[in-house]
């Protein structure tokens, strides 16, 4: 299995499974998202948001390796997670007042984590049978 094939199955099962989990036990995710994203910034943040980098990094190189549109595909939903990351580092103030307004509507959560599950379902479908 090559790496993009994995990484299509990984993030697209990740994605619909985290996805309807949220939809579906709303509740409880409002009680886990107070502890992932208190009111300061966790020291561990940064960390994992260069980890990721170096992830995003390293995946890039492997296109330039592989050089499919298949590989393209991985690679920018990828990139947009990290697109995602780049905020809570450096303005994690106002990140997690957005995220906070997110989670407290619950049409729009529903709506963005059913996007989300979609777009997985998509890498998973990928990741399985190209």
């Amino acid at each position: 299995m090559n790496y993009f094939k994995f990484l299509s199955i990984l993030l697209g099962a990740w994605m619909v499974l985290g996805g309807l989990w949220v939809v579906f036990f709303q509740k409880k995710w409002e009680n886990i998202f107070l502890k992932i994203y208190p009111d300061k910034r966790p020291q561990w943040l940064p960390a994992i948001g260069f980890l990721i980098l170096l992830w995003v990094l390293g995946t890039w190189m492997e296109l330039w390796k592989a050089a499919s549109i298949y590989g393209f595909v991985v690679t920018l939903v990828l990139s947009l997670g990290l697109v995602k990351i780049v905020p809570l580092i450096f303005f994690y103030k106002k990140s997690r007042e957005i995220l906070i307004a997110l989670v407290n509507e619950p049409l729009a959560l529903r709506v963005v984590m059913l996007s989300s599950a979609a777009i997985g379902c998509a890498l998973l479908t990928m990741g399985l049978f190209f």
